[in-house]
């Protein structure tokens, strides 16, 4: 049996100047000569200029202060970081940025080789958007025809030469964007109902979000007078967020104006008379009242529960639906706090979704009896109600709530208090969100809400465990029955993979998964339930460590690795089809085992002891959050029993690092998924990153060590420009050998976010050895992870091993592992960026080398120097 030794901490960093350097300036692809580019652009120009004269024309009279302004849409080829002074020097007002998908080279745009050759390299591509009055169109048009001319531009506007050299598109933003690329005209097409013709219909509109207050006010008074001038009104009042460019409504129209806005689309005109439709400060119309929480109904089966009471503070948050509180795996054990009273509104058996992710934040999974409950109180707070126009009153957010304005009330009132109630409960380091909306699947910009979920996270220095979500939909093998079972459970795993692959585009990780301060969980297709009865029901993944069937897959804002870690969620079954000949397979959402055994509302009243399977990325998600939980405690004692210097508002980010710091990619999972998919080998680990994001998470191995393995932590907070630097100490028994030994270094901080910049993220961090792996004593190869892909998001996370000789090196020789810290999303970083570091060494268990305790004298002796000298 392994023994086990506490984690270990490293010395105070070392800050260093970063090495002087001109940077990196991105080159710019190939663009049209001048003539080319006047004709490409000339047309959309004058159509411009024809379509806003158009909608001058439309308004006029319709709504008294509504004045001719336009938004302006410009795809530009390649690089251009001042677009914005640019528009601004001629009046435009700047409303953000973002990138799309590459363009595939051709006559007019490409990339080059040094020789300056055409290369089959993809053009890279943003889209800008501003918005314009009608002295900034005749402003835009006049630099135009100066430009067209070959005239010399006028002072201060010479940026618009290389605008003009650029574009690829210049155009209004309409209804296509505000309505097609949201998928509102299909929704509501399938909204309008034959039976009830008369039915209204609610939606979500969200607003450009203006600089000027003023502005943000006056498009207020618009859309209300629009909608009622479409016979429509408000539903709530308007949500603006600042910190995160946020400016929306709910709001309802007749079935009769959406009736007539779809005729209008489907004539020849393609346009329409109803003016809301064709608002220039509308960015997009969006479904509401979606259902946020499906979980099967039934009952579930009585199980003996051990009751118990804990009193330490909770340091672990559930956001989700009400909990049944007096569950018998429950009381005593939360901590409920119902401002605004939804528990009253559930029915019994209505608590399913709530009280199953307690019990496994709490329990973990009560099968196999291998966990014991946290030991503190779990804070729960209800953000979700039953809804009671749908068949299963399965839970929701009201049409006329904002689910932004419940979460950022929830956090608010548990770190500062709400009126004059004070803050409920401060010390909450993590907060699981096992709920996303599947009318909101990530493409292109993040959400509202994931957008929220980073800011909060920056300004409590909290995080959040927020789930991938789940596809419900079938899955078609294109294989008879006799077909499917005549192969091999190799090859069965290999072709439903295949048939995953094709369903890519639909698996998209719902909002706010793409949260980038946020940890983001896949499920695996696993559980700790043991043999079960399969009836009519089929395993599509057999014998495989791989993730759910019904998992959404990444990736995440700017292809960065979403989902990060991969937990338990269940093991997943679809029902077999009746008839051999059928291909298609269903989700079977059954209480039986397979899956995890949670604890269960019953119907019936005073039954406080059921249980069920159940499964899915939320499962994962609160298991997730579960584990965060226990690291807490693990590095509270490394605080309390060793004395190390953890600060209270570095131990969230921490958390997140080590969370990450468990995960590796299951090796024949990875080779399943290479095996079926068959990408080119320079794109296997983004391919297979997809899939498996970092990888499953062994938490037992970052809550202590090993003999053979070490794992060494730090934290700290920098700024933009400098770098922190960690002597890891060179175990002497790794001297001269040849053995397998393998490094982990995982490096997690929080970033503030700008709404309005492409790039979103502010703080860029980054860990490396200095000079770089190539040249580490230890001769160690990057495995699983892509290497650009790693530092796009907010956490770095990388497995090297090596198995070559070790060259020699003297006792008291380290590896400077360096963090360095750069702006991303802005012209300066004003703050300082909390970050968590984790770093592991070992080799194979039985190999005689002492990790751990060569890593810990060393570690003391220069903790010592470091005392000594008052660095510390």
């Amino acid at each position: 049996m392994e023994n086990h030794f506490p984690l270990l901490v490293f010395p105070q960093a070392r800050t260093i100047d970063p090495p002087k350097g001109s940077g990196f300036t991105p080159s710019k692809p190939h663009l049209p000569e001048h003539d080319r580019q006047v004709a490409r652009l000339d047309a959309q120009l004058a159509s411009l200029q024809q379509d806003f004269d158009r909608y001058k024309a439309d308004i006029s009279g319709s709504v008294a202060g509504l004045e001719p302004e336009t938004v302006l849409v410009i795809e530009i080829a390649g690089h251009f970081d001042e677009f914005r002074q640019a528009v601004e020097a001629i009046g435009l007002e700047w409303l953000g940025e973002w990138d799309v998908d590459d363009i595939e080279p051709d006559e007019d745009f490409f990339e080059q080789d040094k020789k300056g050759e055409k290369t089959d390299k993809p053009v890279k591509v943003r889209v800008f958007l501003s918005f314009g009055n009608e002295a900034g169109m005749r402003e835009l048009l006049s630099l135009w025809g100066h430009w067209k001319n070959r005239h010399t531009l006028p002072r201060g506007k010479t940026k618009w030469r290389d605008v003009f050299n650029q574009t690829l598109q210049i155009r209004r933003w309409g209804m296509e964007e505000a309505l097609r690329e949201t998928g509102m005209l299909d929704r509501w097409r399938d909204l309008l109902d034959p039976i009830n013709p008369a039915q209204p219909i609610h939606c979500q509109i969200e607003l450009f979000y203006r600089k000027s207050e003023d502005r943000r006010r006056q498009g207020e008074r618009n859309v209300v007078a629009l909608l009622e001038a479409a016979a429509g009104r408000t539903l709530s009042s308007f949500i603006d967020m600042p910190e995160i460019a946020f400016h929306a409504v709910k709001a309802e129209l007749p079935a009769e104006s959406i009736r007539q806005l779809l005729n209008d689309l489907d004539s020849e005109a393609h346009d329409t008379d109803i003016q809301i439709f064709k608002f220039h400060g509308v960015m997009y119309f969006r479904t509401t009242g979606q259902s946020l929480a499906v979980t099967e109904d039934g009952e579930g089966v009585d199980t003996e529960i051990a009751e118990g009471v804990v009193n330490l503070p909770p340091i672990a948050a559930i956001l989700d639906g009400a909990p049944n509180v007096q569950h018998q795996a429950l009381k005593g054990r939360l901590l409920p706090d119902d401002p605004d009273n939804l528990s009253a509104q559930y029915q019994p058996g209505e608590r399913k979704h709530g009280t199953a992710m307690a019990s496994l934040v709490v329990h973990g999974e009560m099968a196999g009896g291998q966990s014991d409950p946290l030991p503190r109180l779990v804070y729960v707070l209800p953000i979700m109600q039953p809804d009671p126009h749908s068949m299963n009153r399965s839970e929701h957010v009201p049409d006329e709530i904002f689910f932004e304005d419940r979460i950022a009330r929830a956090v608010r009132r548990m770190f500062e208090g709400e009126g004059t109630t004070p803050a409920q409960a401060p010390g909450i380091c993590i907060i699981n969100l096992s709920i996303g909306d599947p009318a909101r699947p990530f493409i292109h910009t993040p959400s509202p809400w994931a957008r929220l979920l980073d800011w909060l996270s920056w300004k409590y220095r909290v995080l959040f465990c927020v789930s991938a979500g789940n596809y419900p939909d079938a899955i078609d093998i294109a294989l008879s029955g006799p077909e499917y079972l005549a192969l091999t459970d190799t090859k069965k795993v290999e072709h439903v993979l295949k048939c995953i692959q094709t369903q890519l585009s639909g698996r998209r990780i719902l909002s706010p998964a793409e949260s980038i301060n946020a940890i983001t969980i896949g499920a695996t297709h696993s559980d700790n339930g043991g043999n079960y009865y399969q009836g009519q029901r089929t395993d599509l993944l057999p014998s495989a460590s791989l993730f759910s069937p019904a998992a959404r897959l990444g990736h995440g804002f700017r292809r960065s690795i979403k989902p990060e870690i991969l937990l338990p969620g269940g093991r997943q079954l679809y029902r077999t089809p009746v008839l051999d000949s059928q291909t298609i397979y269903q989700l079977d959402g059954g209480l039986a085992a397979p899956g995890q055994q949670v604890a269960w509302d019953s119907n019936q009243a005073g039954a406080l002891s059921q249980t069920a399977h159940t499964r899915g990325t939320s499962n994962a998600t609160a298991l997730a959050t579960r584990s965060a939980a226990r690291i807490y405690e693990v590095l509270d004692a490394l605080r309390a029993e060793h004395g190390e210097n953890i600060p209270q508002e570095l131990i969230s980010v921490l958390i997140k690092a080590l969370l990450v710091h468990g995960a590796k990619h299951d090796n024949d999972a990875r080779k399943a998924i290479i095996s079926a998919l068959k990408p080119p080998a320079h794109q296997s680990k983004e391919v297979t990153g997809r899939y498996l994001g970092y990888g499953a998470v062994d938490i037992e191995r970052v809550l202590a060590c090993t003999e053979q393995r070490g794992t060494v932590l730090g934290c700290g907070e920098i700024h933009e420009n400098e770098i922190h630097e960690y002597r890891l100490p060179l175990p002497p028994g790794l001297a001269s050998c040849r053995v397998w030994r393998r490094m982990v270094v995982t490096l997690a901080w929080f970033t503030p976010i700008n709404p309005n910049h492409r790039y979103l993220r502010e703080a860029k961090l980054e860990l490396s050895p200095s000079g770089g792996w190539e040249d580490s004593q230890l001769k160690l190869e990057p495995q699983e992870a892509d290497r650009h892909q790693v530092l796009r998001g907010t956490v770095q996370h990388e497995v090297r091993e090596g198995e070559k000789k070790i060259a020699a090196y003297q006792d008291g020789d380290s590896i400077l592992l360096q963090v360095t810290c750069k702006k991303d999303a802005t012209a300066k970083l004003d703050h300082a960026i909390p970050y968590g570091l984790a770093v592991t060494l070992e080799v194979a268990e039985g190999i005689p080398i002492p990790i751990y305790e060569q890593l810990r004298t060393r570690l003391q002796a220069r903790l010592a120097v470091g005392a000594a000298g008052g660095t510390r």
